[in-house]
């Protein structure tokens, strides 16, 4: 049997346990960690044309226990990434209090970002670790898919000035380049030639739904066709200035490339020829009128002969 005395002791003890475990479930009762910006789906970077990348990814962290929560955060990839990200190593949270902390998100200027495709989800979970002492007591993590923009910058490639003669064809190779992220697609092609009504260009209907890759990644290169330039025989000696503009699929904007191409006049050759055929001799008469002229001169040496002898007869 226990005694009294016994069971006051125990009654104590009891009694001082409760206000430690009281502090125990302060000390670590429940925390929350979250993301404040919306990753339903995929988080998206901001990309500019010269691939500068803006992105924010926010989280929260709500710790409703009356005791201080300290934490470090640690960033894990999926994969290779090209982009940096830069945010706080710890945090420290009040109880009772909901904080937000911010990691950003810029481009790693050592890679080439064109190579990372816009399709392809990279894989962010972020860790968050209770420390206590030094210990880690306890940690949550939450996950988020980011991706790139796709980036469309399909621009024709310079082409050299030309030349040709009137009443003449000639064919020029025009490129077009995919210098964005994905693959596009020519919508259409125009040419506008300025000052030259009697040049005309033919073979623009090949660039319709013309599929370009990105150029200069995995070994693509540029594509195109010959566009066939005819000048009419009437064509006057001038330089025409002629703009070529594609329509990209991707983000429906026009971009074009200027050339000159000069158009020589056909030589005019004089046809000193008559219309009898006869051709200069330099004096201002033909060759045959000159044996014309002959031929009446030794006629009428001819009669003159004849009427000599005739007279002498009839003497």
């Amino acid at each position: 049997m226990i005694h009294n005395k016994g069971k006051t002791i125990i009654a104590i003890f009891i009694l001082m346990m409760i206000p430690i475990t009281i502090n125990s479930s302060a000390q670590f009762g429940v925390w929350e960690l979250g993301w404040v910006t919306n990753v339903d789906g995929n988080y998206e970077v901001e990309m500019e044309a010269d691939w500068d990348i803006t992105g924010e990814l926010v989280i929260y962290i709500d710790n409703t226990r009356q005791g201080e929560l300290n934490v470090a955060f640690d960033l894990e990839w999926d994969s290779d990434i090209p982009f940096i990200v830069d945010g706080p190593e710890t945090g420290t949270i009040a109880g009772g209090e909901n904080i937000t902390f911010t990691f950003t998100l810029k481009e790693d200027s050592a890679l080439d970002i064109r190579s990372f495709s816009p399709s392809e989800s990279y894989v962010l979970t972020l860790i968050a670790e209770e420390v206590v002492s030094g210990q880690t007591v306890s940690t949550q993590d939450i996950e988020a898919g980011v991706e790139l923009p796709e980036i469309f910058n399909l621009q024709p490639n310079s082409i050299d000035d030309q030349s040709m003669y009137s009443d003449t064809w000639i064919e020029v190779e025009v490129l077009v380049s995919n210098w964005g992220n994905s693959r596009d697609a020519v919508t259409s092609a125009d040419v506008e030639i300025r000052s030259c009504p009697n040049l005309k260009a033919e073979g623009l209907d090949q660039f319709s739904n013309l599929i370009v890759e990105p150029t200069d990644l995995d070994n693509n290169v540029a594509k195109g066709f010959n566009v066939k330039f005819i000048a009419s025989a009437s064509h006057p000696d001038r330089t025409c200035e002629v703009t070529f503009s594609v329509i990209s699929e991707g983000d429906e904007r026009v971009r074009s490339v200027i050339f000159d191409l000069h158009v020589s006049a056909a030589d005019i050759v004089e046809d000193d020829q008559s219309s009898n055929g006869g051709s200069s001799n330099g004096d201002g008469l033909s060759e045959n009128s000159s044996d014309l002229a002959w031929v009446g001169f030794y006629e009428l040496f001819l009669i003159l002969l004849f009427t000599i002898f005739f007279y002498r007869v009839e003497q």
